[in-house]
């Protein structure tokens, strides 16, 4: 077949339209939606089609472009054809197949009774996957014979790579969103949990607020009594509550709770009426499927959480791990109730808990006179017990009496408040600490525990953590598949148009994602270096009119992409400062490619110039959603971001560099904003002229 040139013209531009549509901050369904009817445009085909796999490999979604307007298909037809069809062949031998003619194909799928069905003669049809894993299926179709070429498959196959990406790339990011959201409601639901000393009362928050995390038809809570007896302290959903209550379960080695409880690991059983060991009792007639999450606190069984469902295999992997730390945080919230009764009953067996904690305990009466306090206290704080008895609370903090005097009547309800805050040793030393406030008897007296626990360690290292994952997943990931997808796309226009006018825009492109790698991992090495002082300035004269356009090449697509104008104004030709060239330009590209990605589309950035004797003086002002006034000095801490709640990603690293590196010039970066949203912000970046030297 000979090479038709505004065929293949045409293909480069629609894979020019997909790159920049799947490259952009787009909502990944409309930006779906775009690729399809302008796939249907370029290469003239009648009908265009997505199918999209979840996980476990089940129909997610399905989109359908016909008549030139976007359908959706019965979940029932397009089931139909993932099995028989050539999506079903396509979906098997994760390839791209050409159909010239479906009428001489046996693998194409044909039901003239079906109206969802639409005439079709010739069909292209590719996988959209990643080397283990199937994500979706793209289809073309024409209503004419011999319509496609095997270009047309080559496209269609870009195209799909790109997809895969894309849409791994916001499956990440929502995965990741479902996370963060999920982590704030436990750490809400704790505290809720948490709020009570009274067991049936603790029980029964618990069940509520699982209904905030797990959706179930019934559920409820198993303690053990005194002969190993499983006793329902607790139950919500069923039919009838009392006979629910009335539920015992003797030890059976076999059972489905007992075998949760002693292995220490949540079981799931999809069909109850499957399972031999299953004791079905009056009040759980109607329960098909089950989680059952045992409650471990302090490395001891407790009990078990139980949620059930009326539905056949009801709950998959994601809902058990979501019951099970749950059931974590309810276990605590248990085990610190069942221990207060106890305490209640016999003071001998809290002393020795007392004493052996390993937090920091300490017990006051209301007026903030401490009248005990434990080995760690003492140890902690390095000083011996003796000179803590009968002193006033404000002796280990003064912010403590007045929070004593602040939660006096929430105590007396039995309420569980904490406090963080940081205190200091015998020598001065600083001792973070979250500690937690109940109200204890104390020898026949009510008194305030108070129970203090070091967490800076956890916290940071678990920050750390969470924010180098993220920031590998969404901060490189994108950059790696454009340059992937770049590299093909260079490759299929030097094979058909070396001359293409788009060729140099895609290099640039390729250029511009490699570029930002490289100042990502440059800053993440260049933070903890710039704090030890170990990155010497390799400074030279430095034109500013060549800085700042280097700058503009590098942010300009970004801004482009958005509608945004991007105003850059001119700067003397001469103006030359004695600086590190790359460490102030990956500073300004840092700040303004900040402001183009918290700036709504159709936004405003400008960056101007200003230079003194003494000073050079960058402003980067935006129309953005502006920074609270608190905030205004954290932005510049490592990991730490204005707002959580958007949707940008990003770990936060970018201005922690900007400062240390604008101070290693002896300069001064700051941000001025009122917080009020279309007002933006203005960052300020001031670098003192210096003179060169040998």
């Amino acid at each position: 077949m000979s090479l038709d040139t505004p065929r293949v013209s045409s293909r480069l531009d629609l894979l020019y339209l997909v790159t920049r549509e799947f490259n952009a901050d787009l909502e990944i369904d409309q930006v779906l939606r775009n690729v399809l009817s302008a796939t249907v445009a370029a290469v003239g085909a009648s009908d265009a089609s997505l199918i999209l796999f979840d996980a476990e490999g089940k129909l997610a979604t399905n989109l359908a472009f016909s008549d030139f307007k976007m359908q959706k298909r019965s979940a029932t037809v397009m089931e139909t054809i993932t099995q028989h069809g050539v999506a079903g062949w396509v979906r098997q031998n994760r390839t791209g197949v050409l159909i010239e003619d479906v009428n001489d194909d046996e693998r194409w799928y044909q039901d003239a009774s079906n109206p969802e069905l639409v005439e079709v003669r010739s069909a292209v049809c590719v996988p959209i996957q990643l080397p283990d894993t199937l994500i979706g299926i793209l289809t073309i179709t024409s209503r004419q014979p011999k319509k496609f070429e095997e270009g047309d498959l080559a496209m269609l196959s870009i195209i799909a790579d790109q997809a895969a990406f894309a849409l791994t790339n916001a499956r990440l990011f929502e995965a990741e969103q479902q996370r963060r959201r999920l982590a704030d409601t436990l750490t809400s639901t704790t505290q809720t949990i948490n709020s009570s000393l009274d067991l049936d009362e603790v029980l029964d928050l618990i069940l509520e607020q699982l209904r905030l995390v797990v959706d179930y038809d019934s559920s409820s809570i198993l303690l053990f009594e005194d002969d190993a007896t499983l006793a329902v302290r607790a139950a919500k959903g069923f039919d009838n509550i009392e006979e629910a209550l009335k539920v015992r379960l003797t030890y059976d080695e076999y059972s489905p709770n007992f075998q949760a409880i002693y292995m220490k690991i949540p079981f799931v059983i999809p069909d109850v009426d499957q399972e031999p060991h299953w004791v079905k009792s009056v009040s759980s007639k109607n329960v098909r499927s089950w989680i059952g999450a045992p409650l471990i606190a302090r490395g001891q069984a407790v009990g078990i959480l139980t949620v059930d469902s009326h539905e056949l295999d009801k709950y998959q992997e994601d809902t058990v791990k979501i019951v099970a730390t749950f059931a974590d945080h309810a276990a605590t919230a248990v085990a610190n109730a069942q221990a207060v009764t106890q305490l209640q009953k016999a003071e001998a067996t809290y002393a020795s808990l007392f004493e052996d904690s390993t937090d920091i305990i300490f017990i006051t009466d209301y007026d903030g006179i401490i009248l005990d306090i434990n080995r760690k206290a003492c140890l902690i704080l390095r000083r011996p017990k003796e000179f803590f008895i009968r002193s006033t609370i404000s002796f280990i903090d003064p912010q403590l009496k007045k929070y004593l005097a602040e939660q006096t009547k929430r105590l007396k309800v039995w309420r569980e408040p904490s406090i963080e805050l940081e205190v200091k040793d015998a020598y001065r030393q600083t001792v973070p600490l979250e500690i937690k406030v109940r109200q204890i008897q104390y020898k026949g007296k009510e008194g305030v525990e108070w129970v203090g626990r070091d967490i800076s360690a956890r916290k940071e290292i678990e920050q750390l953590r969470q924010d180098m994952v993220h920031m590998l997943v969404h901060d490189l990931r994108g950059p790696l598949g454009n340059i992937i997808n770049i590299i093909d796309l260079i490759k299929m226009m030097l094979a058909t148009q070396p001359n293409h006018p788009k060729l140099p825009t895609f290099l640039d492109m390729a250029k511009r994602s490699g570029q930002t790698i490289k100042d990502l991992v440059d800053s993440m090495l260049d933070v903890s270096r710039l704090e030890e002082g170990e990155v010497p300035l390799q400074r030279s004269m430095t034109d500013i009119a060549e800085l700042l356009l280097a700058v503009q090449e590098q942010v300009g697509p970004q801004a482009e992409a958005k509608d945004m104008a991007l105003i850059i104004d001119p700067v003397p030709d001469d103006l030359a400062v004695w600086l590190d060239t790359s460490l102030i330009r990956r500073v300004l590209i840092n700040v303004v490619g900040n402001a183009v990605k918290y700036t709504p589309l159709e936004g405003h950035i400008v960056v101007s110039t200003n230079v003194t004797e003494s000073e050079l003086h960058f402003t980067v002002s935006d129309d953005g959603p502006g920074i609270s006034p608190q905030n205004l000095t954290s932005i510049f801490d490592k990991f730490s971001r204005a707002d959580y709640s958007t949707s940008i990603s990003g770990v936060g690293l970018g201005l922690a560099f900007c400062k240390l590196a604008v101070e290693a010039h002896e300069g001064k970066i700051y941000a001025e904003s009122d917080g009020i949203p279309g007002q933006g912000s203005i960052f300020h970046v001031v670098l003192p002229i210096m003179e060169p030297t040998e």
